[in-house]
């Protein structure tokens, strides 16, 4: 079982020219009773010709917080996730335009990753083919469409920010 504990000082009689105080803190239990060993500590105190005023703090507000505050950090990472899957058909786009090796294993491997992201655009264009190189029309329209979507989802995202989160001012009244 859990005790609380507290520390108990006492001031030892120590001259007051130097201004200097030394205090011995033992550690109690509820009762009273010492705990644990002594601890000395040395407290220095210098005259003052003012009388200290402490600074006010205000913290501050966190990152994280900051980030989320305003719907900047649900609109990065919206457009992080968006620019990742746009460079991704981009690149699966300029292989299937000049012809790269399916038999490939990075070319397999980018083909297989972008593939649920194009399947959605297939058969929409006709995709020409010359000697082994496709101009994949599907991709040039995912790419189109997943912006014009991102670009829409931010906006609502910052409709909805200043919407709720509307500030009033003294000028506003």
């Amino acid at each position: 079982m859990w005790k609380r504990k507290y520390f108990y000082r006492a001031a030892s009689p120590a001259p007051a020219a130097h201004r200097r105080e030394v205090y011995k803190e033992t550690l109690v239990d509820d009762t009273g009773k010492p705990i644990a060993r002594t601890i000395v500590s040395d407290v220095e105190q210098e005259p003052v010709a003012q009388p200290v005023v402490a600074p006010v703090y205000v913290p501050a507000p966190r990152r994280a917080v900051m980030w989320l505050s305003d719907g900047m950090g649900a609109k990065q990472l919206l457009w992080y996730i968006v620019s990742l899957v746009n460079g991704l058909l981009a690149v699966r786009f300029v292989l299937l335009l000049l012809g790269a090796n399916a038999a490939s294993p990075f070319v397999r491997f980018i083909y297989n990753l972008s593939r649920p992201f194009v399947l959605p655009f297939v058969g929409i264009f006709e995709s020409p083919a010359v000697e082994g190189s496709v101009f994949e029309w599907a991709s040039i329209v995912a790419i189109v469409v997943y912006l014009l979507l991102a670009y829409g989802i931010a906006r609502t995202i910052d409709l909805w920010y200043t919407h709720t989160h509307s500030t009033i001012t003294p000028d506003s009244w």
